[in-house]
């Protein structure tokens, strides 16, 4: 029996250091592929804008700072494809190697190359909500120390050869039901939109249980400087 409880305490101790170099392999195989990604996407970022670059899509309502308007109506451009590279996210508090590129999108497959812009939101510098959404684990973790910022931190989003300077206004802890969080007004629902915000969104509190995250971290900004 002691010879018996001896074998099945290493086989436990074998599986687990199995399946600790599995989840190893498997985080090392997550930032490789966002590694691979970020350097697509910057070789996008290089490329001339027009209609046929690989990160414009269909015609949308055009958002972004000075649109002029025809008939009462924003004019329709090409806008950003969904998966490709729109901007360039800066935090001089996480040092000058911190420059990933943001995606459009917030599904898996665009979360997995970078942060991602959710889609219908505010683009840099507009009017509105420009709210943004990362890992905080895996994936090149791009929003590992969002916790770190602090009221007052610079926030410097590069689009289309301008740079945008936005000031941490609030964080928060909210539900991942929470929607309100990326509103125009975050929180306001139908208010109209007075001034150019940020938003960024990650993953908070993990279960020790289901190893589920339980909430979301949420950090404001506005727009200080363009």
């Amino acid at each position: 029996m002691r010879k018996l409880i001896r074998l099945f305490g290493i086989g436990l101790i074998l599986a687990g250091l199995v399946l600790g170099g599995l989840a190893v392999y498997r985080n090392w195989q997550r930032n490789h592929a966002y590694d691979e990604a970020q350097r697509a996407l910057r070789a996008q970022l290089a490329q001339p804008a027009g209609r046929d670059s690989p990160a414009v899509g269909a015609a949308t309502p055009r958002t972004e700072p000075g649109a002029r308007e025809r008939n009462g109506r924003p004019t329709r451009e090409p806008g950003p494809r969904e998966g490709a590279a729109l901007a360039v996210l800066r935090v001089p508090r996480f040092g000058p190697g911190y420059h990933p590129v943001v995606v459009e999108g917030v599904g898996q497959g665009d979360l997995a190359k970078g942060p991602g812009h959710y889609p219908g939101s505010a683009l840099p510098g507009a009017v509105g909500n420009f709210a943004v959404a990362g890992h905080r684990t895996g994936w090149g973790e791009p929003f590992r120390r969002l916790d770190e910022l602090v009221r007052g931190d610079a926030l410097v989003v590069e689009w289309r050869g301008r740079t945008y300077t936005y000031r941490v206004t609030a964080t928060k802890t909210v539900k991942p039901t929470d929607v309100g969080v990326v509103l125009p007004v975050p929180n306001k629902p139908g208010a109209t939109p007075d001034k150019a915000r940020i938003t960024l969104t990650t993953c908070a509190d993990r279960d020790p249980v289901t190893r589920a995250y339980t909430h979301r971290l949420i950090v404001w900004g506005e727009l200080r400087r363009s």
